[in-house]
Protein backbone atom coordinates (compact mmCIF):
# COMPACT_ATOMS: atom_id res chain seq x y z
CA UNK A 1 0.00 0.00 0.00
CA UNK A 2 2.58 2.44 0.68
CA UNK A 3 4.33 1.77 -2.33
CA UNK A 4 1.29 2.17 -4.02
CA UNK A 5 0.60 5.39 -2.68
CA UNK A 6 4.15 6.60 -3.36
CA UNK A 7 3.66 5.85 -7.33
CA UNK A 8 0.10 7.59 -7.45
CA UNK A 9 1.98 10.46 -5.30
CA UNK A 10 4.53 10.29 -8.28
CA UNK A 11 2.04 10.13 -10.93
CA UNK A 12 0.53 12.93 -9.60
CA UNK A 13 3.74 15.10 -9.53
CA UNK A 14 4.51 14.13 -12.71
CA UNK A 15 0.97 15.18 -14.71
CA UNK A 16 1.05 18.03 -12.68
CA UNK A 17 4.88 19.50 -14.22
CA UNK A 18 3.55 18.37 -17.64
CA UNK A 19 0.91 20.43 -17.33
CA UNK A 20 2.53 23.15 -15.79
CA UNK A 21 5.35 22.93 -18.86
CA UNK A 22 2.40 22.19 -21.52
CA UNK A 23 1.08 25.86 -20.20
CA UNK A 24 4.56 27.63 -20.38
CA UNK A 25 5.16 26.34 -23.83
CA UNK A 26 1.60 27.82 -24.53
CA UNK A 27 1.96 31.04 -23.11
CA UNK A 28 5.71 31.15 -24.96
CA UNK A 29 3.80 30.19 -28.38
CA UNK A 30 1.46 32.73 -28.19
CA UNK A 31 3.67 36.06 -26.58
CA UNK A 32 6.14 34.54 -30.22
CA UNK A 33 3.13 34.51 -32.04
CA UNK A 34 2.84 38.25 -30.97
CA UNK A 35 6.02 38.92 -31.95
CA UNK A 36 6.13 37.64 -35.47
CA UNK A 37 3.06 39.45 -36.65
CA UNK A 38 4.93 42.89 -34.70
CA UNK A 39 7.79 41.78 -36.86
CA UNK A 40 5.44 41.58 -40.52
CA UNK A 41 4.89 45.41 -39.64
CA UNK A 42 8.39 46.18 -38.98
CA UNK A 43 9.71 44.27 -42.33
CA UNK A 44 6.79 46.00 -43.95
CA UNK A 45 7.98 49.65 -43.11
CA UNK A 46 11.35 49.02 -44.01
CA UNK A 47 10.91 47.61 -46.98
CA UNK A 48 9.03 50.85 -48.04
CA UNK A 49 11.46 52.70 -46.83
CA UNK A 50 14.05 50.85 -49.11
CA UNK A 51 12.15 51.78 -51.82
CA UNK A 52 12.13 55.22 -50.99
CA UNK A 53 15.71 55.35 -50.87
CA UNK A 54 16.18 53.13 -54.83
CA UNK A 55 14.16 56.34 -55.73
CA UNK A 56 16.26 58.84 -54.48
CA UNK A 57 19.59 57.29 -55.09
CA UNK A 58 18.23 56.58 -58.71
CA UNK A 59 17.92 60.29 -59.07
CA UNK A 60 21.40 61.44 -57.41
CA UNK A 61 23.39 58.95 -59.82
CA UNK A 62 21.21 60.76 -62.83
CA UNK A 63 22.36 64.83 -61.10
CA UNK A 64 25.85 63.62 -60.51
CA UNK A 65 26.08 62.38 -64.24
CA UNK A 66 23.73 64.68 -65.98
CA UNK A 67 24.65 68.04 -68.24
CA UNK A 68 22.47 70.29 -65.84
CA UNK A 69 24.19 69.61 -62.16
CA UNK A 70 25.56 73.05 -62.06
CA UNK A 71 21.78 74.22 -61.95
CA UNK A 72 20.33 71.42 -59.60
CA UNK A 73 22.77 72.17 -56.83
CA UNK A 74 19.89 72.09 -54.10
CA UNK A 75 18.51 68.99 -55.74
CA UNK A 76 22.10 67.19 -55.52
CA UNK A 77 22.63 67.99 -52.24
CA UNK A 78 19.57 66.95 -50.76
CA UNK A 79 20.15 63.37 -52.13
CA UNK A 80 23.04 62.99 -51.55
CA UNK A 81 22.71 63.99 -47.86
CA UNK A 82 19.97 61.67 -47.89
CA UNK A 83 22.04 58.74 -49.48
CA UNK A 84 24.30 58.02 -46.50
CA UNK A 85 21.55 57.09 -44.43
CA UNK A 86 20.85 53.89 -43.92
CA UNK A 87 17.67 51.14 -42.83
CA UNK A 88 17.96 49.58 -39.62
CA UNK A 89 15.59 46.76 -38.83
CA UNK A 90 13.94 46.51 -35.31
CA UNK A 91 12.76 42.92 -34.81
CA UNK A 92 10.58 42.27 -31.75
CA UNK A 93 12.93 38.86 -30.57
CA UNK A 94 12.22 39.49 -26.69
CA UNK A 95 10.29 35.98 -26.56
CA UNK A 96 12.88 34.04 -28.45
CA UNK A 97 15.49 35.70 -26.40
CA UNK A 98 13.65 34.90 -23.00
CA UNK A 99 13.56 31.67 -24.27
CA UNK A 100 17.37 31.01 -25.05
CA UNK A 101 18.33 32.74 -21.99
CA UNK A 102 16.07 30.64 -19.84
CA UNK A 103 16.66 27.32 -21.89
CA UNK A 104 12.60 26.88 -22.19
CA UNK A 105 13.09 26.88 -26.14
CA UNK A 106 12.75 22.85 -24.83
CA UNK A 107 9.44 23.35 -24.08
CA UNK A 108 8.76 23.26 -27.84
CA UNK A 109 7.50 20.02 -28.26
CA UNK A 110 6.51 20.25 -32.12
CA UNK A 111 10.18 19.56 -34.36
CA UNK A 112 8.63 21.53 -36.97
CA UNK A 113 7.54 24.55 -35.36
CA UNK A 114 10.89 24.27 -33.58
CA UNK A 115 12.99 23.84 -36.93
CA UNK A 116 10.23 26.51 -38.61
CA UNK A 117 11.17 28.88 -35.57
CA UNK A 118 15.12 28.26 -35.91
CA UNK A 119 15.21 28.98 -39.61
CA UNK A 120 13.31 31.82 -39.10
CA UNK A 121 15.53 33.65 -36.84
CA UNK A 122 18.63 32.45 -38.61
CA UNK A 123 17.84 34.76 -41.86
CA UNK A 124 18.73 37.68 -39.35
CA UNK A 125 22.72 36.67 -40.07
CA UNK A 126 22.46 36.98 -43.78
CA UNK A 127 20.43 40.43 -42.86
CA UNK A 128 23.81 41.82 -40.46
CA UNK A 129 26.46 40.28 -42.84
CA UNK A 130 24.76 42.56 -45.73
CA UNK A 131 24.54 45.32 -43.29
CA UNK A 132 28.29 45.17 -42.47
CA UNK A 133 28.24 45.69 -46.35
CA UNK A 134 25.89 48.68 -46.52
CA UNK A 135 28.28 50.14 -43.67
CA UNK A 136 31.56 49.94 -45.45
CA UNK A 137 30.10 51.37 -48.48
CA UNK A 138 28.54 53.91 -47.06
CA UNK A 139 31.42 54.82 -44.92
CA UNK A 140 33.64 55.38 -48.64
CA UNK A 141 30.63 57.61 -49.78
CA UNK A 142 30.98 59.83 -47.29
CA UNK A 143 34.76 60.04 -47.43
CA UNK A 144 34.47 60.55 -51.05
CA UNK A 145 31.29 63.44 -50.37
CA UNK A 146 33.87 65.41 -48.44
CA UNK A 147 35.70 66.06 -51.98
CA UNK A 148 32.65 67.34 -53.37
CA UNK A 149 29.93 68.81 -51.13
CA UNK A 150 30.13 72.07 -48.39
CA UNK A 151 30.56 70.69 -45.22
CA UNK A 152 28.69 73.99 -44.05
CA UNK A 153 26.04 73.34 -46.26
CA UNK A 154 25.59 69.60 -45.65
CA UNK A 155 25.75 70.66 -41.57
CA UNK A 156 22.79 72.98 -42.07
CA UNK A 157 20.52 70.81 -43.96
CA UNK A 158 19.94 68.58 -40.56
CA UNK A 159 16.94 69.52 -39.03
CA UNK A 160 16.81 69.02 -34.94
CA UNK A 161 14.81 66.07 -35.45
CA UNK A 162 17.42 64.38 -37.75
CA UNK A 163 15.50 64.91 -40.62
CA UNK A 164 17.08 66.36 -43.75
CA UNK A 165 15.75 69.56 -45.19
CA UNK A 166 16.05 70.36 -48.73
CA UNK A 167 18.72 73.87 -49.05
CA UNK A 168 17.66 77.09 -50.68
CA UNK A 169 19.00 78.73 -53.93
CA UNK A 170 21.03 77.07 -56.11
CA UNK A 171 24.41 75.98 -53.48
CA UNK A 172 27.42 75.10 -55.63
CA UNK A 173 29.70 71.65 -55.39
CA UNK A 174 33.38 71.95 -54.22
CA UNK A 175 34.06 70.08 -57.81
CA UNK A 176 32.29 69.51 -61.08
CA UNK A 177 35.35 67.28 -62.20
CA UNK A 178 33.87 64.72 -64.26
CA UNK A 179 35.76 61.78 -62.71
CA UNK A 180 35.20 62.28 -58.94
CA UNK A 181 31.35 62.60 -59.52
CA UNK A 182 31.31 59.73 -61.64
CA UNK A 183 33.41 57.94 -58.91
CA UNK A 184 31.01 59.26 -56.45
CA UNK A 185 27.87 58.04 -58.73
CA UNK A 186 29.62 54.53 -58.68
CA UNK A 187 29.59 54.01 -54.74
CA UNK A 188 26.03 55.43 -55.38
CA UNK A 189 25.17 52.26 -57.62
CA UNK A 190 27.08 49.70 -55.33
CA UNK A 191 25.13 51.30 -51.97
CA UNK A 192 21.60 50.79 -54.02
CA UNK A 193 22.69 47.34 -55.16
CA UNK A 194 22.84 45.78 -51.14
CA UNK A 195 20.47 47.82 -50.32
CA UNK A 196 18.46 45.60 -52.90
CA UNK A 197 20.09 42.89 -51.54
CA UNK A 198 18.36 43.73 -48.17
CA UNK A 199 15.52 44.47 -49.29
CA UNK A 200 14.91 40.80 -50.84
CA UNK A 201 16.14 39.48 -48.01
CA UNK A 202 13.84 41.94 -45.98
CA UNK A 203 10.78 40.51 -47.77
CA UNK A 204 11.03 36.94 -47.59
CA UNK A 205 11.92 37.27 -44.25
CA UNK A 206 8.02 39.04 -44.17
CA UNK A 207 7.01 35.87 -45.84
CA UNK A 208 8.38 33.12 -43.66
CA UNK A 209 7.29 35.38 -40.72
CA UNK A 210 3.86 34.82 -41.80
CA UNK A 211 4.22 31.52 -42.78
CA UNK A 212 5.78 30.51 -39.39
CA UNK A 213 2.41 32.07 -37.87
CA UNK A 214 0.52 29.70 -39.80
CA UNK A 215 2.10 26.94 -38.72
CA UNK A 216 2.37 27.74 -35.55
CA UNK A 217 -1.66 28.71 -35.19
CA UNK A 218 -2.34 25.27 -37.08
CA UNK A 219 -0.24 23.69 -34.67
CA UNK A 220 -1.48 24.74 -31.82
CA UNK A 221 -5.15 25.48 -32.84
CA UNK A 222 -4.41 29.11 -31.99
CA UNK A 223 -6.77 31.58 -33.22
Amino acid sequence: MLFLAVFCGFLAEYQLEHKIENDRERQYIKSLVQDLQEDTAALTGTIEEFDDHFKRNDSLIKLLTGADIKDRGADVYYFARRASRSVRLALHDLTIQQMKGSGAFRLIRKQNVSNAIIEYYNRLVFIDYLHGIETEETNEYRKMALDIFHPVIFNNMVRPDNSIARPGGNPALLTYESKTLFRLAGMVSYINNTKLGLSTAEAQMREAAKELIQLIKNEYKLK
